[in-house]
């Protein structure tokens, strides 16, 4: 391993909120450190986290060292500081964000939600991602991103150009790594098989309207004398005066679960008749992913990475027509339509795991530090 660069990591994820996107990063370092540790001392390059100061703490590592720095999280820490303390090594960034001047280094962008006007990111960060994005990414050896959509979307974009863009799947496995939360459906009132389960946002482009329309539409046809079996819509995230306030109408008698962990996000997916995915655009989409794992069926609009990512296991709805969500959740009252769903959507999941996510990772880290 003489001649493979040493490799260090951008830490700067670990200083921010804990979203999707530093989560993504914090697993895959995890899993290219259990690899490592399992490879002879002699035969593996250097690798190092460097953070900056006051990060909270995690749980250590096997064979990456960590360097916490004096300084505290910036966006000038990280453009100016951090390529001196990375000087020599392959610097990897997990987390879309990376310092312009250092070379050589590994990118991963999740997607290109900056370059929509529907994105509801603040103007400024839209500014700032438009304009640093295409720089990171040139001056890059290889850039990762989670779909070949995220890769059309980015050159579509031009925040990519013809530089070397590699796919590295997320893993969605995590969810099964933690029991369902047995009281979960109790405390909220829930009874298994009768409720279905979506992700609230206030973003467009999340699209969470054309469900509530179709929600609308069930009670008039249950109003009308129609054999429509009562059903609970259930929202994790945001709560109704969020939702309303950003001009969405959530049914009378949806039950919003709020922001939920894995334990109870496990016993609502194990629950819920399917899962709700309405999203215009999705860079890879991971909670159709998860639900498939925990035998939740999904319905999801044809949109973004969906169609990639879930294939034929994904029950499809127009994303602009209320009458077909509707007609696709009367369709899984069919048990053997529901059946097939359950079987087809395992075995789809079954292959975005961490394991393979990582393996891939260090693979490409030690072609490009050689």
């Amino acid at each position: 391993m003489s001649a493979v660069r040493p490799i260090a990591f951008n830490g700067k994820f670990r200083a921010g909120k804990h979203n999707g996107v530093s989560r993504v990063a914090d697993r895959l370092i995890r899993e290219v450190d259990s690899l490592l540790s399992q490879m002879p001392p002699d035969e593996r390059p250097p690798v190092r986290l460097i953070v900056p100061s006051g990060c909270p703490p995690e749980e250590p590592y096997r064979a990456i060292t960590i360097e916490e720095d004096g300084q505290g999280p910036s966006q000038k820490w990280e453009q100016r500081r951090l390529p001196r303390l990375a000087r020599g090594s392959l610097l990897v960034n997990l987390a879309n964000l990376a310092p312009v001047t250092h070379r050589p280094k590994v990118l991963m962008l999740h997607d290109a939600q900056f370059c929509r006007p529907d994105c509801s990111y603040p103007l400024r960060q839209r500014l700032g991602y438009r304009l640093l994005a295409p720089l990171m990414a040139r001056t890059s050896r290889v850039v990762l991103t989670v779909s070949d959509y995220s890769r059309q979307d980015l050159t579509r974009f031009g925040v990519i150009g013809s530089g070397r863009v590699e796919i590295l799947h997320n893993g969605a496995d995590h969810i099964l790594e933690v029991p369902a939360d047995e009281r979960a459906l109790e405390r909220l009132g829930l009874i298994h098989g009768e409720y279905l389960l979506m992700f609230g946002s206030v973003k467009a482009y999340k699209n969470n309207q054309v469900v509530f329309e179709a929600m609308a539409l069930a009670g008039e046809a249950s109003r009308a004398g129609m054999d429509w079996p009562p059903r609970q819509l259930v929202i994790v995230g945001p709560d109704r005066a969020a939702l309303e306030a950003a001009g969405l109408h959530p049914p009378e008698n949806t039950v919003f679960a709020g922001p939920c962990n894995d334990s109870v996000l496990r016993a609502l997916y194990e629950g819920a008749q399917a899962l709700l995915f309405p999203s215009r655009t999705e860079g890879f989409g991971l909670p159709p992913v998860e639900a498939m794992l925990c035998h939740c069926p999904v319905i999801a609009a044809p949109c973004g990475a969906v169609p990639e990512v879930c294939g034929a296991a994904a029950l499809m709805a127009d994303p602009d027509r209320p009458d077909i969500w509707l007609a696709q959740i009367a369709a899984l009252d069919d048990p053997e339509t529901r059946a097939l769903a359950v079987r087809a959507g395992l075995a789809r999941a079954g292959r975005y795991t961490w394991a393979n996510a990582g393996r891939t990772l260090l693979r490409l880290l030690l072609e490009v530090a050689r």
